[in-house]
């Protein structure tokens, strides 16, 4: 009599052309990646053929899409070869994977495309010119747009995944189920917050990669806002920062900048249909349904605590070097430090 499939197996069979699709894509993904980055990164090195608006501009043009495909050629590729067979630890390291921020550079990337691809455009007809030197069937703005639908695609295969797994649900355990669900939801929440991040160029008189350098982008909330300083109320956009929060004011089809409020200087109020952040120098109220209320409040808090437990382990890493008033002087370099990134942005 043979033995019983395990649930492992089963969910393997039941989805495996699903995998299939994953692993294969996923290889090509790489692939190209790796290929263009060497074939368009040569371009930079002949700087006496470079037209003068590209000279120094390999880092807006690509951005950070080195730091993309070193993520999936040496962590999610050998992950999904490494467990192909067993699904539940594949999901689970993968799940693993997202929780630590470690595709954050996907927020980044979105962040910066409008300024690489304003660039592109700019030099479309050369561009174009490279593309048949180099025997490219694609060419440059194919290249750009990949990690964006790559990014886009995850959260479908996963769909497809969890519909395979329904449809076999009398033999597939519950563990899997609920794994593949909920890196299917943390999977569109990070593209939610890249899509939020490239908001972040809507604002006039900002420099975004200013401020990103030096914080994380979390998320933003749309409000009515009560604002004590300007004594109005105005349709607004909340953008929180790992460091800050940037408040803006709907001008058409810009945002302009109406205030900040700096880490750790700063507290959450909430009310039955609002939630306040205020310091020494102002208050904002932020008009919103108890459920954002709730959200809000939970996720300043959070910030603040882990601003609070970074800025500790600083201290206590320079007082256990010997290090005099090390408490005082890293509170003062640190505030000193967001609010001249804030400063900066806003030029």
């Amino acid at each position: 009599m043979s033995a019983r499939p395990s649930s492992s197996d089963v969910a393997e069979q039941c989805c495996r052309n699903v995998l299939i699709e994953l692993i294969s894509t996923e290889q090509q993904y790489v692939e190209d990646l790796i290929n263009g980055i060497e074939r368009y990164s040569r371009i930079f090195q002949q700087r006496s053929a470079l037209p003068s608006g590209l000279v120094g501009q390999q880092h807006v043009l690509l951005s950070n899409i080195t730091e993309i495909a070193a993520l999936h050629r040496h962590r999610l590729l050998p992950l999904l070869l490494q467990h192909r067979q067993h699904l539940e630890l594949l999901f689970e390291r993968w799940y693993a994977l997202v929780e630590r921020d470690v595709f954050y550079c996907y927020v980044l990337f979105t962040a910066s495309q409008r300024e690489s691809m304003r660039l592109y455009h700019s030099h479309e007809l050369y561009f174009r010119r490279m593309q048949l030197t180099m025997g490219d069937p694609l060419g440059l703005r194919s290249f750009l747009l990949k990690p964006v639908q790559r990014v886009t695609k995850y959260p479908l295969l996963l769909n497809r995944f969890i519909q395979a797994f329904f449809e076999h649900r009398q033999v597939i355990s519950k563990r899997i189920f609920e794994l593949a669900c909920r890196l299917e939801t943390r999977l569109r929440e990070l593209l939610e917050r890249a899509n939020q991040a490239d908001q972040l160029n809507d604002i006039t008189n900002f420099n975004a990669s200013c401020i990103l350098n030096e914080a994380r982008f979390v998320t933003l909330g749309e409000f009515q806002l009560i604002d004590s300083r300007l004594r109005r109320c105005y349709s607004c956009k909340l953008f929180a920062f790992t460091t800050c929060f940037i408040y803006t004011e709907q001008k058409s089809c810009k945002q302009v900048v109406r205030g900040t409020f700096a880490l750790p200087d700063v507290c959450v109020v909430a009310k039955a249909k609002s939630f306040l952040l205020c310091n020494k120098q102002h208050e904002c109220e932020f008009l919103c349904p108890k459920v954002l209320v709730k959200k809000w409040e939970s996720m300043v808090r959070q910030l603040l605590e882990q601003f609070v437990s970074v800025a500790f382990g600083d201290v206590v890493a320079k007082a256990e070097q010997g290090t005099d008033n090390a408490s005082g002087q890293q509170q003062v370099v640190q505030r000193s430090s967001i609010n001249r990134t804030i400063w900066y942005a806003m030029q």
